[in-house]
Order: structure tokens, then sequence, then C-alpha cells
């Protein structure tokens, strides 16, 4: 009987399964980050209604949470092009 333990990690389906293992990855990554984008619409519209509301307080609120959303995002463009995660 053959072993399956290094079937996709030696010989001719390795490449394969790195690459589905990628596409996966990416395609996961895409999702995270359009939520990640469609969030940060939500709030930058909500701070905008505090600003014209003249509610400093929820507007200073959502201020910090995109200034939290923009931090995360340039960590992670540069955490993928250390990585060459922006290759495909």
């Amino acid at each position: 009987m053959v072993s399956t333990e290094n079937f996709f990690s030696s010989g001719p389906f390795a490449s394969a399964s790195i690459d589905s293992q990628n596409f996966a990855d990416g395609l996961y990554f895409t999702h995270l980050f359009k939520s990640s984008l469609d969030r940060h619409a939500q709030v930058e519209e909500a701070r905008t209604a505090a600003t014209m509301n003249n509610n400093l307080e929820l507007a200073l609120e959502k201020q910090t949470e995109l200034d939290h959303l923009d931090g995360i995002f340039r960590l992670t463009i540069e955490i993928h092009k250390s990585g060459g995660g922006f290759d495909s």
C-alpha cells in the first residue's frame, strides 16, 4: 500500500498543493480586505454625519476608529510587500 503522508509534500503534486493553498489564501485575504474596506466606508460615513450634526464626541470616536483601520491597512500592506504577497 502506498503511503499518502508525503503524497502532496513531494513529487509532482507538491507544487499543485502549494498553488491551491496560495490561491485559497489569496481568496480569503481578498474577502477580508473587502470587508475591511466596507467597514472603513461605513465608519467614515458615520463620522461625516456626526460632524454635520455637531456631535463632536461621536465624530472623535469615529475618527479614532478610522485611524485604527488605516493603521491596520498600512501594516497589512507592509507585511505583504516584504513577504511578496501581492505577486499574484
